[in-house]
């Protein structure tokens, strides 16, 4: 996707193995107090929005009774994946130094010992970029039986989607996003630009800043126009809640399944909580009849875009909208996904962990097409 939002071309530009950059790292305004004080969750299931907010649905390792799952509901059939914190998810809490800068290719410090006293300077070469101030450095969580967390992906891939719809959240077949990991930190400081090109000295000094509602202090005084963000506030600060970079798997489903993958006679028991009443599992030949529809619909190009109606017997038809008619911020995994899809004529679901999905190098696009292959052939379709 071609686009200049701040989260495209902070996401495009910073380089980092560390994971996928968030424009917005604070914590979620529609999320449950008690889920605040420590932000994101390994496990967590949502989407990124174009503003750059990790927006959560639900968490595969927390209870039907968690109070996250109490606001939005989730299946009669939920089953929590049991997830031993302490011996299976990897904490490193000296992950990022105090007063690390991650910046993109075509960026130079000319002066860093001014860092020392909170004093940045960087100077642009190239038109796009990125910046990422760490004051306190960051923590770093991962999951260690990241294969129970593919296959759980894999199986409960529509279900979600179907969450996501009953949420009336309009997002791609291709959104989803499964948290296995992630870095977070007290304070940061960020920025990015899409066109330094006017400019005819380019500079960007960030100083301290006094009395201001942010932890983070800094005032950004480029010499170009860009995009900045700084925090948190005083209010929210205290925690180690701000998530910085997510690590995990990327989630994507065949468009023209959406609206029937739900009635396939091995998932008969997806449904919502309440529900009209109780769904019963169609027989062997109703689902093929149920899938020859669905293919027919798709080889002939029939219109999928109308909203489908609840169906008799409890469940949500997904109100699909086409992947190019929906905006999404830029996720290199994607087009792993989109290519898998495509590349498998029977795979319903491609997931991809972009754990190395990063490359340093330039902003671009994209990742490099060497990255790309190696990633093709660790992902998996079904």
């Amino acid at each position: 996707m071609d686009s200049d939002s701040p989260q495209d071309i902070y996401a495009k530009c910073l380089p980092s193995d560390r994971g996928y950059p968030l424009w917005f790292p604070e914590p979620s305004s529609t999320l449950p107090s008690s889920y605040k004080q420590d932000g994101l969750q390994i496990g967590d299931v949502g989407y990124v929005s174009r503003e750059g907010t990790f927006r959560v649905l639900l968490n595969i390792c927390f209870g039907a009774n968690h109070a996250l799952h109490q606001r939005r509901g989730v299946s009669c059939s939920f089953d929590p994946v049991v997830l031993d914190i302490d011996s299976e998810v990897e904490v490193n809490s000296n992950a990022v130094s105090p007063g690390c800068v991650i910046f993109s290719s075509g960026i130079t410090q000319p002066n860093q010992t001014s860092q020392r006293n909170g004093h940045y300077e960087f100077t642009p070469s190239s038109a796009k970029g990125a910046i990422l101030i760490l004051p306190d450095g960051a923590t770093s969580h991962d999951v260690l039986p990241i294969e129970r967390f593919r296959k759980v992906a894999m199986e409960r891939a529509f279900d979600w989607y179907e969450i996501a719809e009953e949420l009336d959240e309009r997002i791609s077949s291709g959104s989803l996003y499964l948290i296995t990991g992630f870095y977070k930190a007290r304070s940061w400081s960020l920025g990015s630009f899409n066109d330094a090109t006017g400019a005819e000295h380019r500079n960007i000094r960030v100083l301290p800043r006094e009395g201001e509602g942010t932890i983070a202090g800094r005032e950004w005084k480029p010499t170009f126009s860009m995009q900045h963000r700084d925090g948190p506030r005083h209010d929210h600060h205290g925690n180690v809640n701000q998530t910085v970079f997510i690590r995990g798997f990327k989630i994507a489903v065949r468009e023209d399944a959406l609206g029937w993958m739900s009635q396939k006679p091995q998932k008969p028991e997806v449904q919502r909580v309440p529900a009209d009443r109780p769904r019963e599992a169609p027989c062997c030949f109703t689902g093929f009849l149920v899938w020859l529809f669905c293919k027919l619909m798709w080889l002939f190009g029939k219109n999928s875009n109308s909203k489908r109606p609840r169906r008799e017997n409890g469940g949500v038809d997904v109100n699909h909208v086409p992947y190019s008619l929906l905006s999404q911020p830029f996720h290199p995994s994607d087009t792993i996904n989109r290519y898998l899809l495509n590349k498998a004529s029977d795979a319903l679901v491609a997931v991809t962990h972009d754990r190395k999905t990063y490359a340093r190098g330039a902003c671009t696009s994209g990742p490099p097409r060497r990255i790309l292959i190696g990633k093709l052939f660790s992902s998996l379709a079904t």
